[in-house]
């Protein structure tokens, strides 16, 4: 008779079967919008109970449950996803903390952090100087 050892959430096939109370938290907390700690990984685990080493590590490592329910999401087309922001941007009922997250993704989609802003802004400076 084989003895399968399975992790706790797992059955011996590998499919995720139930998430412990923590594990649910983590997710409600991470992938929420209404959350204060909205894709932040690192501080969505603290809240959901983990230590400060496996938050740390928590994505890095990416558990099986983890990357089961990161498979599970709807891809999102990128004009989708802009419209989403825009609406959470717009949202007064959305928190500060959310709304600069959704600036800041639409930034980088549109690459206003780059080297050309910052060699603009640098001239600019050195025009103030002269």
């Amino acid at each position: 008779m084989r003895n399968f050892q399975t992790r706790r959430g797992e059955s011996p096939q590998g499919t995720l079967i139930a998430l412990d109370p923590r594990q649910e938290k983590f997710l409600e907390l991470y992938f929420s919008v209404s959350s204060p700690t909205f894709g932040n990984c690192y501080q969505s685990a603290i809240s959901a109970g983990y230590t400060t080493e496996t938050a740390r590590n928590l994505m890095h490592n990416r558990p099986k449950w983890l990357s089961e329910k990161l498979g599970q999401m709807q891809t999102m087309e990128p004009e989708l996803l802009l419209l989403k922001l825009t609406g959470i941007i717009n949202d007064r009922a959305e928190t500060t903390q959310n709304k600069l997250r959704a600036i800041d993704m639409m930034m980088k989609h549109y690459q206003m952090f780059g080297v050309q802003n910052v060699t603009a802004f640098q001239l600019n400076i050195q025009s103030v100087l002269d």
